[in-house]
């Protein structure tokens, strides 16, 4: 019997979503490295379909409301069931607004907020990889077994990041995951405040801050105990 497909793009975007709100909410450690300005910007899964032919669907995403909405960047519907099968490989971009919770008493997001955001966002991929069944290959997304930062700039208490993160290889058991992190600033004559929204408006990448990587493994006799995905 052939492997449910994996979630189709509205699906798996709203789960990316619903996950950036809660962690928001969450009264946990994660909430310390996560501001509720935390957004959604776009979406891009590739892979093969069931002849072997190479597909893509992308999209921007509008997490303004608590329905998701995006807008296609390729052909068919989000809604629609994914052609994707196979060799997957997933980019999500997220934005985000740097602010004193984070401080490292430096004036700049502290090393550890880095790296928990890392842990956190480059997980997200992974509900592009599964059909979301309970008992099949990444249902539960997963535990952690390496996590690896390489800090190359500081990024300043109100200064807006992008979070671009990517799906190197996901396997049944093991996912290879990776996140790159850049200053953006305005980039449309608008001036950002410090303080607002950081979803509408065009943006550039002027400093890359941090690269990471993130081994997963899906094990479900794990994944199915009370130790939550991180």
């Amino acid at each position: 019997m052939p492997a449910p497909a994996p979630k189709n793009l509205q699906e798996a975007t709203q789960d990316a979503v619903n996950m950036t709100r809660n962690l928001a909410d969450y009264h946990g450690y994660s909430s310390s490295a996560v501001d509720p300005s935390v957004t959604v910007i776009s979406v891009e899964r590739t892979g093969l379909d069931e002849n072997g032919n190479l597909v893509r669907e992308a999209a921007d995403v509008d997490d303004s409301n608590e329905t998701a909405r995006l807008t296609m960047k390729t052909s068919g519907s989000a809604t629609d069931t994914t052609p994707v099968r196979k060799d997957i490989h997933t980019r999500l971009v997220l934005r985000m607004r740097v602010t004193e919770k984070m401080d490292n008493s430096l004036g700049n997001m502290h090393g550890g907020c880095s790296a928990t955001l890392v842990d956190n966002i480059t997980s997200m991929v992974i509900f592009y990889h599964t059909s979301g069944v309970m008992g099949t290959p990444w249902s539960f997304l997963g535990v952690s077994q390496n996590l690896s930062i390489l800090y190359m700039n500081a990024c300043p208490v109100g200064s807006v990041i992008e979070m671009d993160v990517y799906s190197e290889q996901v396997g049944k058991s093991i996912a290879l995951l990776t996140a790159e992190f850049w200053i953006v600033e305005r980039d449309d004559g608008q001036t950002d405040d410090g303080e607002g929204p950081v979803h509408s408006g065009k943006w550039k990448r002027v400093k890359k801050t941090i690269t990471g990587t993130h081994t997963k493994v899906s094990r479900l006799e794990h994944e199915m105990s009370s130790e939550p995905a991180s």
